[in-house]
């Protein structure tokens, strides 16, 4: 009797714990974003209304010209990841007498790729966090509510230049302005080369330019000669132009860069300085 009541005290146990082994792997835990090395930290805020804390990242300092923006959002009572949402960031500069918004690329997903909602802003000056902000606007679906939060950001002047704003005469006089995304880390050699163009409507609004042809010219000054093998930038999409670029030698390239509209040359004095 007394081994029949062992085994049946074994049999429970061994059912218990595959019931808490179960029970844990059917547990949905958050994914809960963490930054890593490849990632800073900019701040965070709640967002009003939304019941959510959203943590702001970069991958590298904030500079004029391309960057991308992380947002890991969280629910502000319990302090879950939230699943899915909608988020809007406006960027904006205070200038005391007058303020200004930049161009912006929002993300159409509903959904945090690795627990990050990604925007891409293109800063068109330096100025500190008491100037440019981040201002966000957060639909949180996990609860149906919305709600608004603003961050503060420091940006400084990209060294060497990776923006470029010029006004065409040629088109309307508008305003556009020229990034650089790619080469991020140039080497000898054949490179991606990619440039993003848009252009001010006004001080809020700064569609991208789909409707160029570019064209790339490699020069080293220094030694009077280019380079054969490019592949002029076209259009991808969201006034995003991706071609390739040769750098036969180190030293310092100017990568000229021109203009056309509907064949009509627009610009041919603006270059980006590239070192190896």
């Amino acid at each position: 009797m007394n081994q029949y009541k062992t085994l049946l005290a074994m049999v429970a146990i061994a059912l218990s714990i595959v019931s808490c082994r179960k029970d844990s792997n059917e547990t949905n835990t958050p994914f809960v974003p963490t930054p890593d090395n490849n990632l800073i930290t900019l701040g965070e805020t709640y967002l009003t209304g939304a019941a959510t804390r959203a943590v702001v990242y970069t991958d590298k300092v904030l500079e004029t010209g391309y960057n991308a923006i992380y947002v890991a959002m969280f629910d502000s009572i319990d302090g879950t990841a939230i699943s899915e949402g909608h988020l809007e960031i406006t960027p904006m500069m205070d200038m005391g007498m007058m303020e200004h918004s930049a161009p912006v690329e929002n993300s159409e997903s509903e959904f945090p790729d690795n627990g990050y909602y990604k925007s891409y802003v293109v800063f068109s000056m330096p100025g500190t966090s008491m100037e440019w902000s981040l201002n966000m606007h957060f639909h949180n679906h996990d609860n149906g509510l919305s709600g608004e939060g603003s961050i503060g950001v420091d940006v400084v002047s990209s060294d060497p230049a990776r923006f470029i704003s010029t006004v065409l005469a040629a088109d309307g006089d508008a305003k556009v302005f020229i990034s650089m995304v790619q080469p991020r880390n140039p080497e000898v050699g054949l490179n991606s080369f990619e440039i993003t163009l848009h252009k001010k409507m006004s001080m809020m609004d700064y569609p991208a330019v789909e409707d160029y042809t570019v064209e790339i010219e490699p020069w080293m000054p220094g030694m009077g000669h280019g380079s054969p093998n490019n592949v002029n930038p076209a259009h991808t999409e969201n006034g995003h132009y991706v071609g390739t670029v040769n750098f036969t030698m180190t030293g310092l390239w100017h990568v000229k860069i021109r203009l056309y509209k509907n064949g009509v040359l627009l610009s041919d004095d603006q270059y980006f300085e590239i070192t190896l």
